[in-house]
């Protein structure tokens, strides 16, 4: 018998680039790491419901063949694993750890009682922030450990980091590209900063997989723009630090209010590039206000253009950040945050 199955959306034979599919990578990949390969199977969710039609023979391959079952579902089917995972264990008596993509779930679980009560039976949750333990918490589960979202990054050497003075200076997005990330108040704001310096003071480059059903969206959108502002395409996770590095400041203007841990933010501090964000729970318990980064009111685009403005006259209050930003980048590496599960997976 094996010590860990893990089943998760993998996307094996595709290019996926999705948060849930490279977490969902990062983390068995160190739990192989420090377990061994020999003692993991990994099970891909990918196909839709075609995989949900044969998911009872799955789970009890996974609980027949192993003492631990990791389990990384999103939305759609989180409803459908986790309460088939807890009746079928009934019979097998194996740990079950559910870790957490994104910070969706204390709200999520408010509308299906049937999955409320199920994570009862759950081992170990393990949530990306504090702010998600509280939540879970509140609503009477003790099953909780927190376990942000870590990078395998090459986080630059304090002695290579650059330090731009004169403008323009670059900035970019690095998550997908959708509305709810706030990428037109991005766009909105390089061009006040602009129109206001009456000169190009700020670029911007916009990273990351297009959200399929926002296509046409994007595309209108950016038919508008100026040169100054461009799609950059879609960059490899473990590149993201070469990528980045040459950027003054990463922008992350989202709008979800329940967005989780963001990799985009460690994606930034590794690179030694300060993040400028709007408020989010989960930002604001990453983000060390004027030493880590800047965080603004979600929306208020008039705010981040009078920062950006102000940051472009004295761009030591960018620079100034970077050190702190790789240092802080050294505590979200897989070693150091797969630790809380690999401990209880012993």
């Amino acid at each position: 018998m094996k010590r860990v199955a893990v089943l998760g959306h993998f996307g094996f034979g595709a290019d996926k680039a999705n948060g849930q599919t490279i977490k969902t990578k990062i983390v068995t990949d160190e739990v192989c790491r420090q377990l061994g390969a020999n003692a993991t199977d990994l099970y891909d969710t990918a196909g839709g419901w075609h995989f949900l039609l044969r998911l009872p023979i799955v789970i009890v391959q996974l609980l027949s063949y192993h003492k631990n079952i990791i389990f990384m579902p999103a939305h759609k089917g989180v409803r459908v694993i986790v309460p088939l995972m807890v009746v079928l264990n009934m019979f097998f008596r194996r740990k079950l750890h559910y870790v957490v993509i994104g910070g969706w779930l204390p709200q999520y679980i408010n509308n299906y009682s049937i999955l409320r009560l199920t994570l009862r039976k759950v081992d170990c949750i393990y949530v990306e922030t504090r702010h998600m333990y509280e939540e879970l918490l509140l609503r009477g589960y003790h099953n909780i450990l927190i376990m942000p979202n870590c990078k395998p990054l090459d986080i630059v050497a304090e002695n290579e980091l650059q330090h731009p003075i004169h403008p323009p200076f670059r900035l970019c997005t690095f998550s997908r590209v959708m509305k709810e990330k706030g990428i037109e108040d991005a766009i909105l704001a390089i061009k006040k900063c602009n129109e206001i310096s009456g000169r190009v003071v700020y670029t911007l480059d916009i990273y990351g997989m297009i959200e399929k059903k926002q296509t046409q969206w994007f595309n209108e959108l950016m038919k508008e723009q100026p040169k100054t502002i461009k799609y950059a395409g879609i960059v490899p996770f473990n590149h993201s630090t070469q990528v980045l590095r040459s950027y003054f400041a990463l922008l992350f203007p989202t709008h979800f209010k329940t967005e989780g841990f963001a990799g985009t933010l460690v994606d930034a501090m590794s690179a030694g590039v300060p993040p400028i964000a709007s408020d989010c729970t989960s930002n604001i318990e990453l983000i060390n206000q004027g030493h880590t980064g800047w965080l603004y009111n979600m929306g208020a685009v008039d705010q981040l253009t009078h920062f950006l403005i102000e940051c472009a006259d004295t761009p030591a209050i960018i620079n100034d950040m970077r050190v702190q930003c790789v240092r802080r980048a050294a505590d979200f590496l897989p070693e150091q945050v797969c630790t809380t599960l690999i401990t209880e997976l012993i």
